[in-house]
C-alpha cells in the first residue's frame, strides 16, 4: 500500500505541465479566481473504436456572475478528439450526493454506508485507505513481488458492509482509478506494434478481430475494467465492472449490485486488481431509493479554441463532428450560462464528455508478434510483462535519482 495523496493533489490546484502519463484531455474548472485541474474523461479510449461518454463530477467549478467557466487543454503527446460537451446540472436537497453511473443515469446517496470490514489476501486492514473520501490510497504492496510468481499477479481486497434485512439492490459508490503506471502502459503496448500499428487502429475501429482480442484480454486481466464480486448463496458472482481511468483525477462513480441472492446481514464485495494497475480511495454503499432531483442539460453560449474559433458547432452532438487538438498547449474556453438556482436546494454539476485519443507514436520496427500472442492469449502474462517492465523503469528511476545525487 501506497499513500499517493501527494501526487494526486492536483486535483485540488493544477495538473503536473506536461504529466508523465498516457490519458486524455484535461478539464479545468473556473472557481473565480483561476482554473483548477478537476476532470479527465473517458480515459482509455485510445482510438474511435473505443470512443465513449463519459459524466465527471465538477467539484471546483462555481457559478461566476450567472455564468460556468471551463477550459479544455491537451497536455500530453496525444491528439485529441473531443466531441459532444455539455454541462449537466443537478438541483438537490441538502444532504444528499448525487453520482453518475457509467451510462449517466444519476443516483442519489442519501444513507451511505462505510465498510465494517476492508482487508486484504493477507489479512492486513485496509480500512485507514478506504473508509474516507480523503485522496488517501490504497495501491500493490510492492516489496518482494516478482513477476515470476504466479500468486502475485493480482491483489484481492474484500469489503463487507451491514445488510438490512429485505435488501434487493445497493448502489456501491467507489472512488479510484487507474495508476500512474497503468496509464503508461497504454503506450508500451501500442509500441508492440511497431510499423503495424495504424493498422491495428483500423481493424479496432471497425471492430474487427484486433478489437476483441484487446477487449477480451482486458476483462480477463482487469487492467483497464476491474470486476465487482458479490459473495452469494452459490459463491463470488460478478456483478458489475468499475470503468477505469485517471490517474490525476479520481472520479466519484456508481455502480448498481442486484443483491437478491445475497443471504445474511452481511454484503461481502471482492475485488482483485491485478498488480501495479489500481489505487483506489474511497468505497461505500446505499441502500436508500433514489430521491427527486432537477435536472438540466445545458450547452455552451460560447466555446472558442486557441485559434479564436467558434467550435460550439462541433460540441453540440455526438455525431462524431470532433474538435481535434493535436497538439500539446492547444485549448478551449467554454461559457455556459448557469439556470436560475432552485430555492432551498443545493447543486451539483456534472461534465458530459463524448471523444477519444490517439497517443502519438514512432511506429518503427517490426511488431512483436510473438509476445503480443502471449498477451492476448495466456492467462496472467499481460500482468507479468507489465510488472517486469515496472520493476525495471523503478531501477532506472533509481539510477537517475542517485546520478542526480552526485552532481
Amino acid at each position: 500500500m501506497a499513500i499517493v495523496a501527494g501526487l494526486l493533489a492536483i486535483g485540488a490546484a493544477t495538473a503536473p505541465s506536461p504529466p508523465p502519463s498516457q490519458c486524455c484531455p484535461f478539464i479545468y474548472s473556473f472557481d473565480g479566481e483561476s482554473y483548477i485541474f478537476d476532470a479527465e474523461p473517458y480515459g482509455g479510449a485510445i482510438c474511435e473504436g473505443m470512443k465513449r461518454t463519459e459524466w465527471c463530477g465538477l467539484e471546483h467549478l462555481k457559478n461566476i456572475n450567472g455564468q460556468y467557466k471551463i477550459m479544455v487543454a491537451n497536455e500530453v503527446n496525444e491528439t485529441q478528439y473531443t466531441d459532444e460537451l455539455k454541462l449537466v446540472v443537478v438541483d438537490h436537497s441538502q444532504g444528499v450526493t448525487v453520482v453518475p453511473d457509467i451510462s449517466g443515469r444519476l443516483h442519489t446517496l442519501s444513507q451511505p454506508v462505510t465498510p465494517l470490514l476492508a482487508y486484504d489476501g493477507n489479512g492486513r486492514d485496509l480500512m485507514p485507505y478506504v473508509s474516507r473520501n480523503d485522496w488517501i490510497f490504497w495501491q500493490t504492496r510492492m516489496e518482494n513481488k516478482n513477476p515470476e510468481g504466479v500468486e502475485y499477479l493480482k491483489d484481492e481486497i474484500v469489503f463487507e458492509f451491514p445488510k438490512p434485512e429485505g435488501a434487493r439492490e445497493a448502489k456501491l459508490f467507489f472512488n479510484g482509478c487507474n495508476t500512474l503506471w497503468g496509464s503508461q502502459v497504454v503506450k508500451r503496448y501500442l509500441d508492440l506494434y511497431g510499423k503495424d500499428v495504424y493498422s491495428w487502429y483500423k481493424e479496432v475501429n471497425n471492430h474487427g478481430p484486433a478489437y476483441f482480442k484487446m477487449l477480451n484480454m482486458h476483462v480477463r486481466e482487469e487492467l483497464y475494467s476491474l470486476q465487482i464480486r458479490v459473495e452469494t448463496e452459490k459463491g463470488w458472482k460478478s456483478k458489475a465492472f468499475v470503468i477505469g481511468g485517471g490517474p490525476f483525477v479520481s472520479e466519484n462513480k456508481l455502480y448498481l449490485l442486484d443483491i437478491r441472492d445475497v443471504p445474511g446481514d452481511t454484503l461481502r464485495v471482492k475485488l482483485t486488481p491485478p498488480l501495479t494497475f489500481w489505487m483506489i480511495n474511497h468505497i461505500a454503499v446505499d441502500y436508500s431509493a433514489d430521491v427527486p432531483v432537477q435536472v438540466r442539460e445545458i450547452s455552451p453560449v460560447q466555446a472558442v479554441d486557441h485559434n479564436g474559433d467558434d467550435i460550439r458547432e462541433m460540441l453540440a452532438r455526438n455525431d462524431n463532428n470532433y474538435f481535434v487538438m493535436p497538439s500539446i498547449g492547444e485549448r478551449a474556453e467554454l461559457i455556459f450560462d448557469a439556470p436560475p438556482f432552485q430555492e432551498r436546494m443545493v447543486r451539483s454539476v456534472i461534465l458530459k464528455a463524448s471523444g477519444y485519443y490517439e497517443i502519438q507514436l514512432q511506429a518503427k520496427g517490426e511488431p512483436q508478434v510473438e509476445l503480443l500472442e502471449r498477451i492476448h492469449t495466456e492467462p496472467g502474462f499481460a500482468v507479468k510483462q507489465a510488472l517486469k517492465e515496472y520493476l525495471d523503469w523503478g531501477k532506472e528511476i533509481a539510477q537517475m535519482i542517485r546520478k542526480d545525487d552526485n552532481y
